[in-house]
C-alpha cells in the first residue's frame, strides 16, 4: 500500500466491514470482536508504514566535546522497519 491516507482508510474500512459481518454471522463475543478489530487496524497501519520510503537523511558525527567532525547526506531511499 502506498503512503496514501485515502488508500489506508478504504483498506481499513473494507477489512472492518468484513470483520463486522463475520462477527454477526459467527456471533462473536466482545473479546473476539475487539481482538479482530485490533488486528485489522494493526495490520493496515503496519502495511502503510512499511511502504514508506525515506530519502535525503542527514547525519552528523560529533566528538566528545560535541564538535561536528563529519556529516553526510544519504542519497538513495530506504524503507522504514
Amino acid at each position: 500500500m502506498a503512503l496514501d491516507r485515502n488508500t489506508m482508510e478504504s483498506t481499513l474500512a473494507g477489512v472492518l466491514r468484513t470483520n463486522f459481518q463475520k462477527g454477526v454471522d459467527e456471533e462473536w463475543s466482545g473479546d473476539d470482536a475487539a481482538n479482530a478489530m485490533a488486528k485489522a487496524i494493526a495490520d493496515v497501519v503496519h502495511a502503510y508504514v512499511s511502504a514508506a520510503r525515506v530519502t535525503g537523511v542527514q547525519s552528523q558525527v560529533r566528538d566528545n566535546g560535541n564538535v561536528v567532525i563529519g556529516s553526510a547526506t544519504q542519497t538513495g531511499d530506504v524503507g522504514l522497519s
